[in-house]
């Protein structure tokens, strides 16, 4: 009786943390100009805001942030856990005839930044 009930919690505490968590976001790579290198940082430790929605810009030679910029906001509800409600940047891609950067996220939005004025539009 005892090894069915250490089996079952055991069962039930593995269980729990894995629907709790979600797995890792699949890295986006960088985008390289003569300009700058635009990548895609997934975690707040990295850019001090949410998990994920943020672009930044580093000098190619120096690697020195240029600049960091929160694409979307994510509206947490304090009820859930956060991890399973962040949401991250997919794909990015540089329109240099137009001087863009489109992105799309986890929930299929897309979203232009104009790297000329510095404005964000959502498009889907």
């Amino acid at each position: 009786m005892r090894n069915i009930f250490y089996t079952t919690t055991f069962v039930l505490l593995l269980a729990s943390n894995v629907m709790a968590k979600r797995n890792a976001p699949e890295e986006v790579p960088p985008i390289a100009t003569d300009k700058a290198v635009f990548s895609v940082p997934h975690f707040a430790y990295l850019n001090d805001t949410q998990n994920g929605g943020v672009v930044e810009a580093r000098h190619p030679k120096t690697k020195k942030l240029l600049w960091r910029i929160q694409i979307y906001k994510t509206d947490y509800d304090k009820g859930l856990e956060q991890c399973v409600q962040d949401v991250f940047i997919k794909t990015l891609s540089f329109d240099k005839s137009h001087n863009l950067l489109v992105m799309s996220d986890e929930k299929s939005r897309v979203f232009v930044f104009n790297l000329t004025t510095k404005r964000v539009t959502q498009i889907k």
